[in-house]
């Protein structure tokens, strides 16, 4: 019987994996479209979105993913304790600038042409903010699976 709670945790912990590598994958998705839109789509209500979305990521990572990925790697294979703290902190960076972009756009009701130039650069820099994110996410999951191996 503790065997089959196992497997049903384990089971568990992988559709826990997936569906946030599904949910990583829409928001790439949605990024992706921001700056493709036209003025005649309704770009403030899609940013929203996507600033909602990128929030309900992040949580999800810090409050559900990483806090499993690290107690397992920690407990099957502590060598790599140190490095998988290191990869925290870069992530809870990364983070903060996700906040800062959601303070900045997650709730603004328009934008100008001056704001328009602003958001373009800004909007690149969090393509690099995320892109960071999801390395260093995939560099916790490969510490995860040399667990397994």
């Amino acid at each position: 019987m503790v065997q089959h709670q196992a497997q049903r945790l384990d089971q568990a912990f992988d559709d826990l994996i997936d569906a946030w590598l599904i949910e990583r994958q829409a928001l790439l998705t949605q990024f992706m479209a921001l700056p493709q839109m036209s003025v005649a789509d309704d770009v403030i209500g899609q940013l929203h979105h996507f600033c909602e979305a990128m929030v309900d990521y992040s949580s999800r990572g810090h409050f559900n993913v990483y806090e499993q990925l690290l107690t397992h790697i920690a407990h099957y294979n502590a060598q790599f304790t140190n490095q998988t703290s290191v990869l925290l902190g870069k992530i809870h960076d990364t983070t903060d600038k996700i906040v800062i972009f959601d303070d900045e756009y997650g709730t603004v009701e328009k934008l100008s042409i001056q704001d328009l130039g602003h958001f373009s650069g800004r909007l690149s820099r969090l393509g690099e903010v995320l892109t960071d994110r999801f390395n260093h996410e995939d560099q916790l999951m490969e510490f995860f699976q040399e667990t397994l191996a």
